[in-house]
């Protein structure tokens, strides 16, 4: 059953895009571990995943630049410059170790799959990375095309991956729903004139994502296929 996704579209959907961290994901613990190791390496305490939950959002640079003020009173760009390839090392190694999905991801995914509606992921996180997730929880058959925040030259809000993700998909950009946990989801999905779904559990900088005016919030996304 789709009801829900029909009654947004009148019709049922011939795809979902998804952002990622915070919508289908958890990866603040690994994105935790990463910080943490950067700090150490510049001689700094460590920030803890308590902490750098309420600073993600915004990129790896600006989690960095919070992690910096937390640490030292002041994010130097120079500073910032020389950590974010540290970072990303640290990262690249560790992005898959805890990570999890969220309650009722796997199911609505799964089934959606079987039931014919194509699925793509639109993140503003760095492809590779997002790939690497993705793979690990063999979500790769289920969605095929994966666009990052590195992938063209324009990112969330902007409307664009949504429009390319539906052009790689085969699909009417009228067609497409988004499903993601942050203003930036909605601003993109309102710009590419499709409607939006979103979550209330994710990383939306501390606000209620129903501040954002998304068209319907569901709990988790299994709640989609009643």
């Amino acid at each position: 059953m789709t009801v829900l996704l029909e009654q947004l579209l009148g019709r049922q959907p011939e795809a979902l895009l998804f952002d990622l961290d915070g919508t289908l994901i958890d990866s603040v613990p690994d994105l935790a571990s990463a910080v943490d190791h950067t700090l150490k390496s510049a001689d700094l305490p460590v920030a803890g995943e308590a902490l750098v939950r309420g600073w993600v959002g915004n990129g790896a640079r600006k989690l960095l630049a919070r992690a910096l003020e937390h640490c030292c009173g002041r994010a130097d760009e120079a500073e910032l410059d020389r950590l974010l390839p540290v970072f990303f090392e640290a990262y690249e190694h560790c992005c898959a170790e805890q990570t999890v999905a969220y309650a009722g991801v796997e199911t609505a995914l799964q089934h959606w799959h079987k039931v014919g509606i194509k699925l793509a992921c639109v993140t503003n996180k760095p492809e590779r990375f997002a790939l690497k997730i993705i793979h690990h929880f063999a979500w790769d058959e289920w969605m095929p095309v994966v666009l990052g925040g590195d992938s063209l030259t324009q990112k969330k809000p902007s409307p664009e991956p949504l429009w390319e993700a539906c052009r790689r998909l085969g699909v009417a950009r009228n067609g497409a729903i988004m499903v993601g946990d942050s203003v930036n989801d909605v601003q993109a999905a309102r710009a590419a004139g499709m409607p939006v779904i979103a979550v209330p559990y994710g990383y939306n900088y501390g606000s209620d994502i129903r501040e954002a005016g998304p068209d319907l919030v569901v709990s988790q996304l299994d709640e989609l296929l009643t």
